[in-house]
C-alpha cells in the first residue's frame, strides 16, 4: 500500500497510525518528491547554507544523480534533514552553454552555478567511516541554470 507524501511534516513523520516506528525508503523518498535525477557524475562543492562560507570552505564531491530539482551525492559529513544548503554545480563549458541563453558577456566567464538545496535524507553508507550518502531537494536556483542543467542532462526544460 503505497501513499504519495506531499508535505514535510508528512515526509518526515516516522511514526504509522499505530505508533510503529517506520523508515522511508531512498527510492520512495525520491518518487514522493517527485525528483527525476539522472544518473550523472558531476563535480560539486557544498556546504550548509551560511552567508560567511566561501568557496574555499566547501567540502568538494561528485553527483551520484542530478536533477534541476535535486542532487544525490557522498559527503564526509552528516547533515539534519531540513538543513539548507548551498551547492555549487559545475559543469564542463558551463559558460558557453549558459551563453546561449542571455545577451550579456564575462570577462572572466564562470566555471560553476550556485542552488540552495534543503536535505531531505542523509543516510549512514557504512562502507567507509564517515561516509554518508545526502538527497538534496532544490530550494532556489536561476531559471536559465535550471534551463542549463536540464539541457547538459537531455531532460529538457520539462523538467523544470
Amino acid at each position: 500500500m503505497s501513499t504519495n507524501i506531499t508535505s514535510y511534516d508528512e515526509l518526515h513523520n516516522d511514526t504509522d497510525e499505530s505508533g510503529n516506528l517506520q523508515k522511508v525508503s531512498t527510492l520512495e523518498l525520491l518518487s514522493s518528491l517527485r525528483l527525476r535525477l539522472v544518473s550523472k557524475k558531476i563535480p560539486l562543492r557544498y556546504c550548509k547554507f551560511n552567508i560567511t562560507n566561501t568557496e574555499n570552505k566547501m567540502l568538494q564531491g561528485e553527483s551520484l544523480s542530478v536533477a534541476p530539482d535535486g542532487i544525490m551525492f557522498y559527503s564526509s559529513l552528516s547533515y539534519e534533514t531540513g538543513c539548507l544548503m548551498r551547492v555549487h554545480v559545475k559543469l564542463p563549458d558551463y559558460w558557453a552553454r549558459k551563453s546561449r541563453h542571455v545577451d550579456y558577456r564575462h570577462t572572466e566567464a564562470p566555471s560553476h552555478f550556485q542552488m540552495l538545496c534543503r536535505v531531505v535524507s542523509c543516510e549512514d553508507v557504512g562502507s567507509r567511516p564517515n561516509r554518508y550518502m545526502l538527497t538534496v531537494q532544490t530550494v532556489n536556483i536561476d531559471p536559465i541554470d535550471g534551463k542549463v542543467l536540464a539541457d547538459f542532462l537531455g531532460v529538457g526544460a520539462a523538467s523544470l
